[in-house]
């Protein structure tokens, strides 16, 4: 709606302030007209961006304990799987023990019972005490052990030690950062986008990007789209978006790095109508519309037409309008349907 409003301002005081001392009572008025012509729309945009992970996961502990042994080193490599820090297994390991003999004790008075409840030997009531103690020891037991293997973390993918937060010999309690590991497999760059050239390529996503870090200008990645917010900021008007490049482990780049990204329409074929701002009137509501002028018969009529955004002092719109076709660029207040004018031509 903002973008609409914006619109609809400029066009009003643009219409306002052309051809002020026109009587609308003389015929033919004269006009100044502009022509229509396409243009390409695959402008060449420079964005200053900044590297990040693809991920980044916080490591904690789930249960608590004194810490015995990590293997977190910031910067180093680890492998899927491999354990990066352990507390001290043995309260949980004798948890363990107290549990399996909890279990065994009831699993022995269970087949005891049932024995006997199969004979009359025991009330129903006897029978469902002791399925009901087998299975609290058997879940006591599966919690213990459950515990038991909280003890270790181990990485959840193949990345990088980014921070450490804990050293050997600390007690760490229950959801405390232990470190975090970053997914490197991919990159992403992420840089903020002007209203104007949002609108300008909306709904574009075919483009060739490249990224190459400062610094090190001889070197450029290939790049692809992942998103981009759909709200813009609202101090700054402009629209964050991410990119990223794939096998990324081999490269220079890391997180944090500063970069500038290129990109440029894919398709060579792509072009954009415009008109000048004071051609157009109406608003996001009704509607927008130009004055067309009519060569033969030195007419003008009402042409309604999509416009998608402004790019300068320029209206862009993708529907209503045919290259060439010619549009009253001026004094648009004094226009009426059929209304006979004549074009102003500069003298040769």
């Amino acid at each position: 709606m903002k973008l609409w409003v914006s619109v609809g301002v400029l066009l009003l005081l643009q219409g306002c302030s052309e051809l002020a001392a026109v009587d609308p009572e003389k015929a033919p008025i004269v006009v100044q007209t502009f022509e229509v012509a396409a243009q390409p729309s695959s402008e060449v945009y420079e964005f200053p961006a900044v590297v990040s992970a693809v991920k980044n996961v916080e490591l904690k502990f789930e249960v608590a304990g004194r810490l015995i042994a990590t293997d977190l080193i910031k910067g180093r490599k680890v492998q899927k799987g491999q354990v990066l820090a352990q507390i001290d297994p043995a309260p949980y390991e004798r948890k363990v023990k107290d549990r399996e003999v909890r279990h065994e004790l009831a699993t022995n008075d269970l087949k005891r019972i049932k024995s006997l409840y199969k004979t009359g030997g025991v009330s129903q009531s006897a029978y469902d005490n002791a399925k009901t103690q087998f299975e609290t020891t058997l879940l006591d037991l599966n919690n213990a052990k459950q515990d038991l293997s909280y003890t270790k973390i181990t990485a959840p993918f193949d990345g990088f030690v980014s921070d450490r937060y804990i050293e050997n010999d600390s007690y760490v309690q229950v959801g405390n950062s232990v470190a975090t590991i970053q997914d490197r497999s991919s990159l992403y760059f992420s840089f903020d986008v002007p209203e104007r050239v949002m609108t300008l390529n909306k709904g574009n996503t075919e483009v060739i990007a490249t990224a190459r870090i400062i610094g090190i200008e001889e070197q450029t990645f290939k790049i692809h789209y992942v998103e981009h917010e759909a709200i813009p900021d609202p101090i700054t008007q402009t629209y964050n978006l991410t990119f990223a490049i794939d096998n990324a482990q081999e490269t220079l780049l890391i997180p944090g790095s500063r970069a500038m990204v290129t990109i440029q329409s894919q398709k060579a074929t792509d072009k954009i109508t415009s008109v000048p701002v004071s051609a157009v009137f109406g608003d996001g509501e009704t509607g927008f519309a130009v004055w067309l002028f009519d060569e033969q018969q030195e007419i003008v009529t009402k042409r309604k037409v999509s416009v998608n955004g402004m790019s300068g002092k320029f209206a862009i719109v993708d529907q209503g309008l045919s290259e060439g076709d010619k549009v009253v660029a001026a004094g648009i207040t004094y226009m009426r349907e059929g209304l006979m004018v004549r074009e102003y031509k500069a003298e040769q």
